[in-house]
């Protein structure tokens, strides 16, 4: 199945947003279902939660599929699940592709452009396209896309300084 939202692996199983995150959670710590919907609402801002309707089945479901298992009973009866050894390699499989995650950003930010008629992204995505540009640069490459960046920040160091000159009339 595809979808913008889905991911991967190599053998052709698809993975939703959801689960890929449920994953590389549990990878961090083990957690409650109620523990993982709190997470999701704090990393969303609140701007999005699963339903239980939606998180409970899928915890089932990746139980099922042997990725997570109940490790306790906690307080209040919780079930605690942590990744297993094949939810291991399954988290690091679909994590080296990671190209399919920002071609599907990208797409994305296509149909934002296009609905919203945004010619230019903003500077927090200018941001997260350099950082994306120079995370997997070889070591040798490094130093140029460093000297690069570095003028980049004396430029806008520069824009600053004239702003802050234009509007103190040139007394600075």
């Amino acid at each position: 199945m595809k979808g913008i939202l889905k991911f991967s692996t190599q053998n052709g199983h698809t993975r939703s947003l959801v689960n890929l995150y449920v994953l590389h959670s549990l990878h961090r710590k083990p957690k409650s279902g109620y523990d993982l919907l709190r997470e999701i609402e704090e990393v969303t801002k609140g701007e999005w939660v699963p339903s239980k309707g939606t998180l409970y089945p899928m915890l089932r479901h990746l139980s099922d599929e042997g990725l997570i298992a109940p490790q306790e009973t906690g307080a209040r009866s919780k079930t605690i699940y942590a990744l297993t050894e094949e939810g291991e390699k399954t988290l690091a499989e679909l994590k080296e592709h990671k190209h399919q995650s920002q071609e599907k950003l990208q797409l994305l930010r296509t149909i934002h452009s296009d609905i919203f008629g945004e010619g230019f992204a903003s500077l927090a995505e200018k941001m997260w396209e350099i950082r994306e540009a120079v995370h997997d640069l070889p070591e040798d490459k490094q130093q140029a896309a460093s000297e690069i960046l570095d003028t980049c920040i004396v430029a806008l160091r520069k824009l600053k300084e004239d702003e802050e000159k234009e509007n103190t009339g040139g007394n600075t």
